[in-house]
């Protein structure tokens, strides 16, 4: 089966949204499926939880504007079963370069393409924009994961990415399942985290059951470099990435059953 390809999202900056990427294609490789995390963020965090940056020879930027094979960028991580296609700041001229290109919503599928049937899953790490490379992606994508944390700005920055990709859903551009929208870095003992998950379950947008908490220790485990599964992670955000893959995968199930039905009639 074609691999799925998942869209980490958010157009406000802060919200978690590149380790929430890592967590998630960790805990998916974990789960044994065959994982590739596309890293589209010229800030290369996702990148950096698994390679310092003079282990990158080529990234993205390379793969789509000089045509450098892609299995030839592609790098193994420490994590059986996941791959990281990097990022560098190279990255940041790429979308430049998209605007001149011919059928520019295209070629971040071009660029993966030749590896979809040998992973069961793809995650793209999308930056906190609504540039050319975003759209690009988001054309590329199956399904979308959109991070907020528990901030009036933060909920805010999800309803207008939202209402931006009903936009492009109308124009053919981007047809990816909404699987949900994540909360992160919830705080319960806070009004303002209450106030927040209260408006988010009156929204009528699909919500992922799970939280993730903000703790100290992710800023720990991202100097670190850890992620789910490793030893020494924060216990209660290891849990609750995990909880969140599960839910992943349950969503991706359902909405290509959905689609699996859609196609034959």
């Amino acid at each position: 089966m074609t691999a799925e390809r998942i869209a980490v999202a958010a157009m406000k900056g802060g919200v978690g949204k590149s380790f929430v990427s890592v967590n998630l294609a960790a805990g998916l490789a974990r789960a044994s499926w065959r994982c590739l995390l596309v890293d589209c963020d010229a800030q290369a965090n996702s990148t950096s939880v698994f390679f310092p940056d003079d282990a990158v020879e080529f990234d993205l930027f390379d793969v789509i504007k000089d045509q450098v094979d892609v299995r030839k960028v592609v790098l193994p991580t420490r994590i059986d079963g996941l791959d990281v296609l990097p990022s560098t700041l190279a990255v940041a001229r790429l979308d430049h370069e998209l605007i001149s290109m011919h059928r520019r919503e295209e070629k971040v599928f071009e660029a993966v393409e030749p590896l979809l049937d040998d992973y069961s899953v793809l995650v793209f790490d999308l930056p906190p924009s609504l540039n050319a490379v975003v759209i690009s992606a988001l054309s590329a994508a199956t399904s979308l994961v959109v991070p907020t944390d528990a901030s009036r700005w933060g909920l805010r920055g999800a309803q207008m990415f939202l209402e931006w990709g009903e936009e492009l859903r109308r124009a053919r551009v981007m047809s990816a399942d909404l699987l949900g929208v994540l909360l992160t870095k919830f705080e319960s003992g806070t009004r303002i985290g209450r106030e927040i998950r209260g408006e988010l379950h009156g929204s009528g947008l699909p919500l992922f059951d799970t939280y993730i908490p903000k703790r100290t220790g992710a800023e720990r485990m991202v100097s670190q470099r850890l992620v789910l599964g490793d030893a020494g992670t924060d216990s209660d955000i290891d849990e609750a990435h995990g909880r969140f893959t599960l839910e992943v995968i349950q969503r991706v199930n359902e909405c290509r059953a959905r689609r699996g039905r859609h196609s034959r009639g």
